[in-house]
């Protein structure tokens, strides 16, 4: 929904400041400083298969009767990598809070996967770490989101298929963010009472058959219509009013269209930003 620019802090850096908040668990430490070279070889890759859409292909790192902690990569087991990043990555005390704090002030307090409906207080594992804890602490990996995309839409789900995949901020399809595939109608009701937005998604036709699934997933998971629509309500009160203020001083429909709809469309913050769908629906309304 929103591109967020990739993370200028790199995972052999991520590594590097756990490694020095480490302090009383010297074999950890050294397990870690071990596995440096390995966790910073999957970084091209996870971020390979985030650009060609193959992130689904990535085994997960499952738990099984006869192994309850797996290697996760290298001699690091999934809960020492789950605690790295619990308790060495996050805490405010250590080195490595910098570059958790770099990237969740990146997204400029609007979460990238509701476009920017909710405020991140935290970040999220794109691939969650219960599942996939050797990416517990890639940055390219950690998105900031807010709680009800955290909890909600995104929870510990993963992707299994190609169109199962949600879109991934930091390195995903440029099309997903500069060309429009969320749009409005409005409904006007019989009566003096604002009408009500409907939001759905129309990918373009010259997307693949994967990429338009995957936009509809995108937006289920996270709710965007029901949240989009809530938005627009909120402003069109004050736009039917300004609206009617302007008609009755002689402005036509197409005056109206271009002196106050058209923009609303040209201010909207990014393409798929729900104002944009939402005067689009107004100025057709008018037609």
């Amino acid at each position: 929904m929103i591109r967020l620019a990739k993370p200028r802090y790199s995972c052999e850096e991520a590594v590097d400041e756990c490694v020095n908040g480490i302090t009383g668990d010297a074999l950890l430490r050294q397990k870690l400083t071990d596995s440096k070279q390995d966790l910073t070889t999957i970084e091209a890759s996870y971020l390979e298969a985030i650009v060609n859409c193959t992130a689904h292909t990535i085994e997960p790192i499952n738990n099984t009767r006869r192994d309850q902690d797996p290697v996760a990569i290298n001699t690091l087991k999934k809960s020492e990598m789950i605690k790295i990043y619990d308790q060495y990555f996050v805490p405010k005390a250590k080195p490595a809070r910098k570059i958790y704090d770099a990237l969740l002030n990146a997204a400029k307090e609007k979460c990238p996967f509701c476009g920017g409906i909710g405020t991140p207080h935290n970040l999220d594992h794109f691939l969650p770490k219960t599942y996939f804890p050797q990416f517990s602490i890639l940055p390219s990996n950690l998105v900031p989101a807010c709680r009800d995309c955290n909890m909600g839409g995104k929870a510990h789900a993963y992707a299994t298929s190609a169109e199962d995949q949600i879109i991934q901020p930091y390195a995903d399809n440029e099309q997903f963010f500069i060309e429009q595939w969320i749009y409005a109608t409005y409904n006007e009701v019989p009566s003096d009472e604002p009408g009500e937005f409907e939001y759905y998604t129309s990918p373009p036709n010259t997307w693949s058959d994967v990429d338009k699934q995957r936009v509809r997933k995108h937006f289920d998971d996270f709710n965007i219509a029901r949240r989009y629509a809530t938005k627009a309500a909120e402003l069109l009160g004050i736009t039917l009013a300004q609206m009617k203020l302007v008609k009755q001083e002689g402005l036509d429909n197409q005056q109206i269209i271009t002196a106050l709809l058209q923009p609303g469309i040209e201010n909207a913050p990014f393409v798929n930003h729900w104002q944009s769908s939402m005067f689009q629906a107004l100025i057709n309304s008018l037609l």
